[in-house]
């Protein structure tokens, strides 16, 4: 095993290398600034070398949880849910699964969870304000008659997803094709609504680059299977080629003082804020209420019984 990676076995702390360990301070200082989607990134990175380190899951869930992103909440609740696994008496993981499901609007699951919790690391509400501040919380949103998310006992066996790349948009069209790319399929490509090409780290789901890819949008991208050629298109009446070039970055030619690639850490956080802004004001998609279900159940088979919501 490589050193730059844990045993999946690893069930004590795990000592990270000093360039990692560096990252995750980054993390730290980002998350204290409450810039919360570099301190996503962060760990993000980070996990891609140490998957089984419980303290990167626990500070990467509390980073979803205050970003808010579309779906953050759950990827904090598999987070949790990963720590635990690993760690089952992991007082801080236990907390994380709480307020995941509460941000979920699980509320009755979380109260379930927050009475074990309380149980069984004698802790108290008067005693620890932020037990006392998520109890309030889950009680007030009870008390308001806030349903939780319907489930369907009769729908299950669904697929959770394995990895999750965020900062493209898909809102206008009905899907954007995503593809494997590079000499060991280390990254991921897709289009965007947007006009980029978007490319992710494989690994660590980090947004790497965004090259303007059309006018418009851009729906389909395919790579060449032997060369380092992508075709993309949108609803131009054109498929464009893709190939490294000389020069970089490359000049738009409509407008030669704006870059067509977008690869510094400024340009490409101001896309995908402004993309997911874009994603938040959309109602979620119902394959991603079924796989949230679908860990619901492994938390709470007697009441979710592995089930999902219909598409």
């Amino acid at each position: 095993m490589p050193s730059g990676h844990d045993s999946q076995n690893q069930t004590g702390p795990v000592e990270l290398d000093s360039q990692t360990a560096a990252v995750k301070e980054e993390g730290n200082t980002y998350y204290n600034r409450q810039d919360y989607h570099r301190a996503v990134t962060a760990y993000s990175r980070c996990l891609a070398q140490y998957p089984h380190s419980v303290v990167l899951l626990n500070n990467s869930a509390q980073a979803f949880l205050k970003r808010q992103w579309k779906g953050d909440e759950y990827a904090a609740l598999r987070d949790s849910v990963t720590a635990l696994s690993i760690d089952p008496e992991n007082e801080k993981a236990h907390f994380r699964q709480i307020q995941s499901l509460h941000a979920m609007k699980y509320n009755k699951l979380a109260k379930v969870k927050l009475q074990q919790f309380q149980t069984k690391f004698s802790k108290s509400p008067a005693t620890d304000r932020a037990l006392k501040t998520i109890a309030d919380n889950i009680s007030a949103a009870i008390e308001n008659n806030q349903k939780d998310p319907p489930s369907r006992p009769d729908l299950f066996d669904c697929a959770d997803y394995v990895q999750r790349y965020t900062g493209h948009c898909n809102c206008k069209t009905d899907i954007k094709e995503a593809n494997f790319f590079g000499p060991n399929q280390e990254y991921i490509i897709a289009g965007s609504d947007d006009k980029h090409i978007f490319f992710w780290d494989r690994n660590s789901c980090e947004v790497l680059r965004a090259y303007k890819g059309d006018h418009s949008l851009v729906n389909c991208v395919q790579p060449n299977p032997y060369l380092p050629i992508i075709a993309s298109s949108g609803l131009e009446k054109v498929v464009k080629l893709w190939s490294p070039q000389s020069r970089d970055p490359l000049a738009d030619e409509d407008n030669p003082e704006e870059s067509i690639l977008n690869d510094d850490e400024n340009s490409l956080h101001e896309i995908v804020s402004k993309n997911q802004a874009q994603m938040d004001s959309r109602e979620p998609f119902p394959t991603f209420a079924m796989i949230q279900n679908a860990m619901l159940g492994m938390l709470d088979p007697d009441s979710f019984q592995n089930s999902c919501n219909p598409s």
